[in-house]
């Protein structure tokens, strides 16, 4: 472009015919022009030619040797491809400006990772729904060419039916109007199929996106007094302190060291994200709980049955403190090897190796 050239913008849709494979009906693929000066795909000219040996726009005789790249059309169409995704890009940034701000421009610098996250999404479901209406469109378009093209041939063979000028007159007449009301029943019933779209789009999306206080979120457990912390545990906003204890079950099994049991006198209080502290900070805001009987905004003490999304609002980042009552198999006393050693043992299982005859003997030796 010029310096001096204005900055006009053209509108696709002018240019999208010259741009498609008559053939196909696709975007131009490895542009082939032939002599008569129509371009196809490469391959799907040089199939037609190979068994018509025509032109299939004008029926020029034509064979393959008749055949030459475009490779300057092929630019062309790579650099309106190129603007028209950056034109989509702006036209969805441009959108989501529009719909978060009234008066001044967001960047994606200034942009929340949930803004970011709907922004990609909008963008790909609008495109998808205005290429499923553009569809529609099409297919109106064509049908309306060949109602057209119909009326136009019925009103020339008005022509050869020996009917008087009135006559003629007055059947074209019939005819153009019952074109123009086809054609209004058509547009209509496109008008008719966006709005159900639009109606069953509404619907899905009223059902399937979610309030962010009902998303899944991670926590982590921390056990008082055992210096034990489970991190990034994902809980449900139904989820409960059956399942916070479940958690804890599933992660000590795979740490060895598996829970034996929970004592009714345990307790559960949740840390928001801004609140949760070292383990010693945290056992301080419950002692001076238990004293003054207040806690901070942010820490909340835990019921059985109460749901921790929906009504503890439990926040991403939160700590769950598990307080006393429950019980680890390394928290047991230590089983002495006299007591959990049984004779019938090493006769059942065939304990025949060395190790266990030494100890047989040893603990004979000692009397035990």
């Amino acid at each position: 472009m010029e310096e001096n050239d204005l900055p006009l913008l053209v509108p696709l849709t002018a240019l999208t015919d010259y741009l498609q494979c008559s053939i196909c009906m696709c975007s131009l693929d490895k542009t082939t022009i032939t002599v008569c000066g129509h371009r196809y795909c490469e391959k799907c000219i040089s199939e037609w030619v190979g068994r018509q040996h025509t032109c299939p726009c004008c029926n020029h005789p034509l064979i393959l040797s008749q055949l030459f790249k475009d490779h300057q059309f092929d630019s062309l169409i790579s650099a309106i491809e190129s603007e028209k995704s950056k034109a989509e890009t702006q036209y969805f940034e441009n959108l989501i400006q529009s719909a978060t701000s009234e008066n001044s421009k967001s960047s994606e610098q200034n942009m929340s990772p949930v803004e970011l996250v709907l922004k990609k999404h909008l963008k790909k479901g609008l495109i998808e729904h205005e290429s499923y209406l553009q569809t529609l469109k099409k297919s109106l378009h064509t049908k309306m060419n060949v109602l057209e093209t119909s009326t136009e041939r019925a009103v020339a063979d008005l022509q050869s039916h020996g009917l008087s000028q009135n006559e003629v007159l007055q059947q074209t007449q019939d005819l153009y109007r019952a074109l123009e009301r086809q054609k209004l029943e058509m547009t209509n019933e496109l008008e008719s199929c966006v709005a159900m779209v639009a109606e069953a789009y509404d619907r899905y999306l009223n059902t399937h996106i979610p309030r962010l206080d009902v998303l899944p979120v991670k926590a982590t457990v921390v056990l008082a007094g055992k210096n034990i912390s489970i991190p990034d545990i994902t809980f449900q906003a139904t989820d409960s302190l059956l399942e916070v204890r479940t958690s804890v079950e599933s992660a000590m099994i795979k740490r060895h060291n598996p829970v034996h049991s929970w004592e009714p006198s345990t307790k559960y209080y949740l840390f928001g994200p801004f609140a949760k502290c070292s383990e010693l900070e945290m056992r301080t805001v419950i002692h001076n709980f238990h004293m003054d009987g207040n806690l901070p905004d942010d820490v909340q003490f835990l019921t059985e049955g109460a749901k921790l999304g929906l009504q503890y609002n439990m926040r991403p980042g939160s700590v769950i403190l598990i307080l006393d009552g429950v019980k680890l198999e390394s928290d047991l006393p230590k089983k002495c090897f006299v007591d959990i050693y049984k004779k019938s043992d090493t006769q059942q299982k065939g304990f025949a190796d060395p190790v266990w005859k030494c100890a047989i003997l040893v603990m004979r030796s000692l009397r035990i």
